[in-house]
């Protein structure tokens, strides 16, 4: 029987795990560029204003929380999943 917290298979767990990982570091180096003004990014930012690029910044960080948050639950489902796996081959 499969409870309620089984909702993500092996496979999808640890892909978007992975993928999580990943978007938090390019978006984490993302932000700390856009807020300290890069110029290589300028033409990225909604407005070319310091304002805005500290905005875009921001918005990086927060989008790399979100990601922590998926890549806490794909961790979560993986350690599920591996309890499912070892209950059912005992």
């Amino acid at each position: 029987m499969v409870s309620f917290t089984h909702f993500c298979g092996p496979k999808c767990s640890h892909c978007c795990f992975i993928l999580s990982l990943w978007a938090i570091i390019m978006l984490i180096i993302l932000g700390i560029l856009f807020y300290n003004h890069s110029t290589a990014l300028i033409k990225d930012a909604p407005d070319a204003t310091p304002s805005g690029m500290e905005t875009a910044g921001k918005n990086c960080i927060i989008a790399a929380g979100i990601y922590a948050a998926t890549a806490l639950i794909s961790f979560w489902q993986m350690k599920v999943n591996y309890r499912v796996a070892e209950r059912n081959n005992i």
